[in-house]
């Protein structure tokens, strides 16, 4: 099921030019302050990584350049970039984003259930927030990813591009 939502996101992701791709919608000349698309792409990318350390697995290419960690972890601000100057081009991170969710996708099926059901170690957050890796697998790939999709919904109908589906 949580397959889906990279053909969302790569739905969503059609149309948008990634010269407005890092820039707040603006109305009636004021910026509204949102997530774009870079940003929510960029988000997205970096958590297959945590998932595949999580389940004790190689990160093969799941990895992500270290400046995505501070450009897009969770509570960073969404800046406009409007000289593209803060954030890699979106061709770039939507691309590292769904390679990353595709590899984390292809190791999940092959996983047993004692791998995805077992307890997180090593993260004590995690552990008392999600309970299993399983849990956390779900969250992050579906709950998660589709509440960004939600914010990149919006931002492409108040820059004009209407809705993908």
């Amino acid at each position: 099921m949580t397959e889906r939502t990279i053909g969302l996101a790569e739905g969503l992701a059609q149309g948008i030019d990634p010269k407005t791709a890092a820039r707040h919608p603006e109305v009636d000349g004021k910026p509204i302050m949102c997530n774009h698309p870079t940003f929510v792409f960029g988000h997205l990318a970096i958590y297959p990584q945590m998932i595949m350390q999580t389940l004790g697995a190689d990160v093969g290419d799941t990895a992500m350049p270290e400046s995505y960690q501070e450009l897009f972890k969770n509570g960073a601000e969404c800046l406009d970039d409007p000289e593209s100057s803060i954030y890699p081009s979106f061709e770039e991170v939507l691309g590292n984003c769904i390679r990353a969710h595709k590899a984390v996708h292809e190791y999940i099926k092959g996983c047993d259930d004692a791998s995805l059901c077992g307890p997180i170690e090593g993260n004590e957050n995690a552990a008392a927030f999600f309970g299993t890796c399983e849990g956390m697998t779900i969250f992050m790939l579906h709950d998660h990813f589709m509440f960004h999709l939600g914010q990149l919904s919006t931002w492409r109908r108040v820059m004009g591009l209407g809705s993908a589906m």
